[in-house]
């Protein structure tokens, strides 16, 4: 009797033991999204994961494995699953505010112990450009004109712009990091003496969440 007991508690033991091993062990990544450079919290910012993992020896398409939305002070949670990760890539997206990209090393996961990532993202700001020639004026007269700041995003072009003549004119409007200065410069050449010429150079300083306009009259 004492003999038939044992073995069904060694059995119900085993049983245990194989129901825990077979459940799923969590990654969890722990972030805090801010704006820069002042680094304010960002609240509900779109935080995604997407993972590249091999499975019977195959590399897997890549497939979004979590998401989560920041808090009021800029934080957030998100858990998924352990898997044998290839890669693991991840965006966030915020209103007013340039997305940020960035990778996970799958190394650095260990299961059910968090993982901690910055997640600092660039405000917007919008600059509108208006260059026009202005009397007296000569259809010899030349201007080269181009903004100097490049920024990391889909932002404001750098190219040089050319504009001839009577009349000439352009406007165009572009976005760049917020609390930051563009430079530009504009190389003057014109035919009547006593009009301002040569190379300007200057700064116009574009703020976080608004705009600036930048007025160019030669």
């Amino acid at each position: 009797m004492r003999y038939r007991l044992a073995l069904f508690v060694a059995i119900g033991l085993l049983f245990v033991g194989c129901n825990r091993s077979s459940e799923p062990m969590q990654f969890q990544v722990e972030g805090e999204v801010t704006t820069t450079p002042s680094g304010m919290a960002i609240e509900g910012a779109q935080w995604e994961l997407f993972e590249r993992a091999v499975l019977d020896g195959a590399l897997q398409a890549e497939e979004q494995v979590t998401t989560a939305i920041s808090d009021e002070a800029g934080r957030f949670v998100a858990e998924f699953e352990r898997r044998s990760s290839f890669s693991l890539r991840w965006t966030a997206e915020a209103p007013l505010h340039f997305p940020s990209v960035g990778e996970l090393d799958p190394d650095d996961l260990l299961p059910n112990i968090p993982i901690q990532i910055a997640l600092p993202m660039p405000a917007v700001c919008t600059l509108h450009v208006n260059l026009a020639s202005a009397p007296p004026e000569d259809s010899t007269d030349v201007m080269l004109f181009n903004l100097g700041n490049a920024f990391p995003c889909a932002c404001c072009a750098t190219n040089q712009v050319q504009l001839e003549g009577i009349g000439a004119d352009s406007s165009w409007t572009c976005l760049m990091h917020g609390d930051q200065w563009m430079t530009w410069g504009a190389d003057l050449e014109v035919a009547l003496i006593g009009q301002p010429e040569g190379l300007f150079i200057d700064s116009v300083f574009c703020p976080a969440f608004g705009s600036a306009t930048l007025d160019l009259n030669w």
